[in-house]
């Protein structure tokens, strides 16, 4: 296949995707996803993270059932650095007990945070199956922009 026979042939694969998703583009669906949190007092670093939490809010919120998603977000609060090991008991209390718990610890705000963009993203988008596997925010004169690299599972082709 030539480079333009390529090109051509992801425009459509692109086009019919949006199609099925109601024309609405996976960085679109976080950006709205993470738009109650966002305020024009956050930074940039802060922006980033907002959007960090919500790929991972939504990539989380594919899993089927709870035991997944609990074990989908301990391993993705496991990779955030300033957690440490101090998340883990947090995750327990917030899926075994109540999700809005009085504990100011970073790590149970981050827990409500992600299960809330978690609720919103089954309640907005409930039948979007894409999975992210890459982002990036980056600022530009116009305001920060953000780009998604999704798989779409076979099944929903």
């Amino acid at each position: 296949m030539s480079k333009a026979n390529r090109k051509k042939h992801l425009q459509r694969l692109q086009k019919a995707t949006l199609q099925k998703y109601d024309q609405v583009k996976l960085a679109d669906a976080i950006t709205h996803l993470c738009k109650p949190f966002a305020s024009d007092r956050l930074d940039f670093d802060s922006h980033y993270n907002l959007m960090a939490l919500g790929v991972a809010a939504w990539n989380i919120a594919l899993s089927a059932n709870i035991e997944e998603r609990k074990a989908n977000l301990v391993s993705v609060l496991a990779t955030l650095p300033e957690f440490g090991q101090t998340f883990e008991p947090d995750t327990n209390v917030f899926f075994d007990i109540q999700p809005l718990m009085r504990d100011s610890s970073e790590s149970m705000m981050k827990c409500c945070l992600v299960a809330e963009l978690m609720k919103r993203k089954d309640e907005l988008y409930p039948n979007d199956e894409r999975h992210i596997v890459d982002f990036t925010f980056k600022p530009t004169p116009k305001g920060a922009q953000l780009q998604i690299k999704s798989l779409i599972p076979k099944r929903s082709v």
